[in-house]
């Protein structure tokens, strides 16, 4: 073909086969003409024919055939944005516009604060909700909420959380002679606040009551939050499906629901009252006062609920064929009466293996709610309801959620068969139900004014459920187990300079929503602890925290929680409760305390002197949110301290117990010396200790001469301070090769808790190092630390003999030997994998390996195999076991493989979002964040995908930054850390998920950091000639 010059530039790209395109059009005026006069005629012919046409035939359509608007799409499961947007409808409402208002609105603008004001408060909620029509398909749902309000100071305005639309508002005063409304002047929505403002034209009058009457409508929440919808597959294979309809109100999401005075200080009644579909079931906090059945629906009323705030009440609806419930009974042990405890859960869990993935957890919440009630055997008033429902449902954004009367669960972390669950899994699934029973009295009974009260809740409830726990299963030890399960990485997390106090400002929701981790609620336990147990040691009785709950709650019925009330009870030497507490809640981090012996050179007396300062692990300070001039207190705790002192290395001759209120104590000892002491007896301090290195060679050696007074929670304790100290680039990794060597001689140590504390350090430490040379190092010394446990034991370590304790101790020993690559563990691991694997093949939990083994045998063996049929086997078949522990278990073996288009494969076929209603993208992305080839995959899609993460789950949503610390746990090169801050710069901080952000800049910089500083040490600390180990 030629190329004439007038041919288009798609001639040099090789387009010949559609050269009738290249040929430029030469237009002239005359041209343009006709072509104008074509179309004209051609648009008069075809309109004139069409016009003959009508005048002949005239088409009706009956009602049935009208054509209906586009129908939305079946909903996906909660996180999955909706499918349409919101039908509008009229409304009957005054104008909502500032411009419409014609009386002076507060020129303080209270709507434009996070906070209510407090001139009107509710007294009780009458709540209808239409939600029957949600069976056809829509997404919609409607309301009338009657709220009687009580006017405490003179104002034009009602002020109230709403993040709804609005139909009609009314406002009139109750008993009025004219029971004529008010006349409400404008109605102003501020979405930054998410608060409706009420305009009036009159007054409202100091104490007088107003009814506030405001019909609403909305979509369900696609974000777990508020009213949703919960999609799940009714079969193993997906062909049938089904849903629920929940509630998740807490913290701030009620608003999201209806309109509501949406904060903890607003306690009022709730009369709730649901319209919907038929042939199913609402559950709410308290039980049914009647119900009516109509053609289309199924109208039920609920028993007045006591004072509550809003974020405690709740409900859910499902279809009756597809959940059943159990019944037990637990009675009050001075008035005999009948609590009702209703396990709800769908027909499968009672259907196969004979209903025990129902009985046993049945079982524990009857158990721990007979220790509670045992507990507060002196409050004979009803504190729970005569009947408790508990609802186990298969998607839900937590774990659990406790309202008043009413305890929605994940299946996965209730539901489980006794026989196949591990005694972790076990430990683990009882302290949820016990924490949130224990709120039935410290957060539903009694609750917070407040937010930044929510720390003392926390403390209380969690105080509560080690104890019932330990009444209901006295043999687990349980209350010592708190300082390795939760205390261990909470401190971890502690010594990091981005940490908070546990007090600090909180007004918006994005600031409530950060309260919500391990500093809230683990270390303000510790701090109660601590205090409980020096108290009981300078004041003489036992378990005073224990009555001063017990006091409080039978004194404050209904009522609130006050801090100082309770703080005040508590007396540490000359210290008062609220002086002693204020120093521990108003300071982020935690002291290190350095203890020595000084002689005087002239008198040759010793003195003993302890020096505290602040903790911090990160080896930079530039990310520091709470400096020194910012401290109330200078960075100076009251500090408690019991000393043990002795000269000789099997026992400790003098204890002592000092209160270091200053940076600097002296204590005389006169002519006293002792050659070796340690402090924080029982681990009851939350603080750690700093020694010299002398002083820390005499510790190892008195563990090595087996100190019988040094306990297994001692022991924990010394290794836990090792670990934290040699953190920092001011001490070494020779205390802590000191300090473990008691662990494998002369013989192997069998306590529990120091095998625990070795195991969360020495993992910790891999996980990082595992991308370095040191990794070898670090991992040949630990493997002779465990190596002599392993063999001596070998023949017990994967059976069912022995206690609880032991099979938790098995568990913690062969999950450290496999992480060390010990090569022994790796092939009893194919040995069990080969036994295991026909019956998963049929999707039998019933095999041969021992349940407290098989999360190790399932990952390990997925590490380090490469058998492509194995792999796919599982991740086709694992949904289909109804064993929800065994099938998570197998989920995250999946996540371990060490090929990468096996995680590339799950990912994207199995994980994304809608992909398989029984697998969450979060929990999977968190999975392989673990994974060191995982890593760099999650790392890519959580960059890739942010908007459209956000956008799913919501910028609220708490999970999105707790995913991204996840990630970037182990990034430990400056690589990654530059990869990390060119993200956070490019992608700005949204509300709940701002705090996560500088959690994982930190923790990146510190790995960063720790190695350059720390390599040195730890390869000469732990390299040495071990063959003479």
């Amino acid at each position: 073909m030629g190329t004439d010059k007038d041919d288009l530039i798609l001639l040099e790209q090789n387009y010949q086969q559609r050269s009738f395109l290249h040929k430029k059009i030469s237009l002239t005026i005359p041209v343009c003409a006709l072509l104008f006069v074509v179309f004209v005629l051609s648009a008069f012919i075809v309109s004139t024919i069409s016009l003959y046409w009508a005048e002949d035939t005239i088409c009706y359509r009956s009602n049935n055939e009208l054509i209906e608007p586009d129908q939305p799409k079946p909903r996906p499961v909660y996180y999955s944005r909706p499918k349409r947007s919101l039908t509008l409808r009229k409304a009957n409402l005054p104008c909502m516009s500032f411009d419409c208002c014609t009386t002076a609105l507060d020129p303080n603008a209270p709507w434009n604060q996070s906070r209510l004001p407090t001139n009107v408060y509710p007294i009780d909620y009458q709540l209808i909700l239409e939600l029957s029509e949600l069976n056809e398909g829509r997404d919609e749902y409607s309301g009338t909420v009657d709220i009687a309000l009580e006017v405490r100071s003179r104002t034009n305005d009602i002020i109230l959380h709403g993040d709804i639309l609005l139909s009609d508002i009314t406002v009139s005063q109750r008993s009025s002679p004219s029971s004529i409304p008010l006349t409400i002047d404008c109605v102003i929505v501020f979405p930054d606040t998410q608060t409706i403002i009420i305009h009036l034209v009159e007054q409202l009058e100091i104490g007088s009551t107003y009814d506030v009457r405001i019909s609403f409508f909305r979509a369900l929440s696609v974000h777990g939050t508020g009213i949703f919808e919960n999609q799940f597959n009714k079969d193993p294979y997906g062909v049938q499906t089904s849903r629920i309809i929940l509630t998740h109100f807490k913290p701030v999401h009620a608003r999201e629901a209806f309109p509501c005075f949406d904060e903890p200080g607003f306690k009022a009644k709730f009369q709730l009252t649901v319209s919907h579909e038929n042939n199913t079931k609402i559950l709410s906090n308290w039980d049914e006062a009647e119900s009516f059945v109509t053609e289309n629906s199924t109208n039920t009323e609920f028993q007045t609920v006591p004072p509550i705030p809003t974020a405690l009440m709740a409900f859910a609806i499902f279809y009756i064929d597809d959940f059943d419930k159990k019944t037990a009974v637990a009675t009050h042990p001075i008035t005999n009466e009948n609590i009702e405890i209703n396990l709800w859960a769908r027909k499968p869990f009672f259907t196969n293996d004979n209903g025990i993935y129902i009985t046993a957890p049945l079982d524990m919440i009857q158990r721990v709610l007979t220790a509670l009630l045992n507990i507060f055997k002196e409050v004979e008033t009803h504190i729970v309801p005569k009947k408790i429902d508990i609802l186990a449902v298969p998607e839900y954004p937590s774990d659990a959620v406790s309202h008043w009367g009413f305890i929605i669960f994940l299946e996965r972390a209730l539901l489980h068969n006794s026989q196949t669950t591990s005694e972790i899994e076990h430990q683990k699934i009882v302290l949820l139900i016990a924490k949130q029973l224990a709120e039935q009295w410290y957060g539903n009974f009694i609750s917070f004014r407040w937010w930044t009260d929510l720390w003392l809740q926390e403390a209380i409830s969690n105080y509560l459920k080690y104890h019932a726990v330990n009444i209901a299963y006295p043999q687990w030890n349980i209350h010592d187990q708190f300082s390795t399960g939760e205390l261990l990485p909470t401190m971890f997390d502690d010594s990091l300079s981005t940490s908070h106090p546990i007090l600090k400002p909180v007004n918006s929701p994005a600031q409530i929503n950060e309260l919500f981790d391990s500093i809230e609620t683990t270390k303000a336990t510790a701090i109660l602890r601590m205090a409980d147990h020096y108290m009981d040691e300078t004041m003489g009785p036992k378990n005073n925290t224990l009555r001063t709950i017990v006091s409080f709650l039978k004194n404050n019925e209904f009522g609130y929680l006050i801090p100082d009330d309770i703080l005040s009870t508590y007396h540490i030497g000359p210290w008062n409760g609220l002086n002693f507490f204020d120093r521990w809640l108003l300071q982020s981090n935690f002291p290190k305390v350095f203890a020595h012996f000084i002689q005087n050179t002239t008198n040759q007396r010793y003195t003993f002197q302890l020096v505290q300062s602040r903790h911090l692990s990160a080896h930079l300070s530039e990310y520091d949110l709470y400096p020194l001039e910012t401290n109330p207190f200078g960075y100076i705790w009251y500090i408690p301290i019991t000393c043990r002192f002795s000269n000789d290395s099997t026992r400790f001759q003098s204890t002592r117990t000092f209160l270091l209120e200053s940076e600097r104590m002296n204590i005389d000892f006169g002519f006293d010396y002792f050659t070796y002491f340690y402090c924080n007896a029982d681990f009851a301090g939350y603080y750690i200790m700093d020694y010299t290195p002398e002083n820390s060679a005499e510790l190892g050696q008195a563990l090595d001469n087996n100190n019988t007074e040094l306990t297994d929670l001692d022991r924990a304790n010394l290794l836990n301070n090792a670990f934290l100290n040699a953190q920092t680039s001011e001490e070494s990794y020779l205390a802590v090769r000191s300090l473990t060597q008691f662990l494998y001689r002369p013989v192997a140590y069998t306590g529990l808790l120091s095998w625990q504390t070795l195991s969360f350090h020495v993992n910790r430490m891999l996980d990082v190092l595992e991308y370095e040379s040191l990794f070898l190092v670090v991992q040949k010394y630990f493997q002779v630390v465990v190596r002599k446990y392993y063999t001596t034991y070998e023949a017990n370590l994967w059976n069912v003999n022995g206690t609880f304790s032991d099979q938790i101790l098995k568990n913690t020993i062969i999950q450290l030997a496999c992480r060390l690559r010990l090569n022994e563990c790796i092939d009893k691991v194919t040995l069990l994998w080969e036994e295991a694997f026909p019956a998963l093949v049929n999707q039998e939990a019933n095999h041969s390996v021992a349940a407290h083994a098989r999360d190790v045998v399932y990952q390990t063996h997925f590490q380090h195999t490469y058998n492509d049929t194995e792999w796919t086997v599982v991740a086709s078949d694992f949904h289909y076991f109804t064993d929800t522990q065994e099938r998570y278990r197998l989920l995250k073996a999946l996540t371990q493989s060490r090929q990468p288009w096996h995680l590339y494969q799950f990912l994207y076929r199995d994980a994304e979002i809608n992909q398989d209603r029984d697998v969450d993208l979060l929990s999977v992305l968190t999975l392989l964040a673990k994974n060191s080839i995982g890593r760099e995959l999650v790392w890519y899609y959580y960059r890739e995908n942010w908007s459209k993460l956000q956008s799913d789950y919501g910028r609220s949503n708490q999970r999105l930054g707790q995913l991204l610390i996840d990630i970037t746990a182990t990034f430990e090169d400056e690589f990654h850390e530059i990869e990390l801050t060119e993200f956070l710069a490019s992608t700005p901080g949204v509300d709940s998920n701002v705090d996560a952000r500088f959690w994982a800049l930190e923790r990146a910089n510190m790995n960063f950091w720790w190695i350059l500083d720390n390599s040195k040490d730890m390869a000469e600390s732990f390299n040495f000639d071990l063959k003479h180990i």
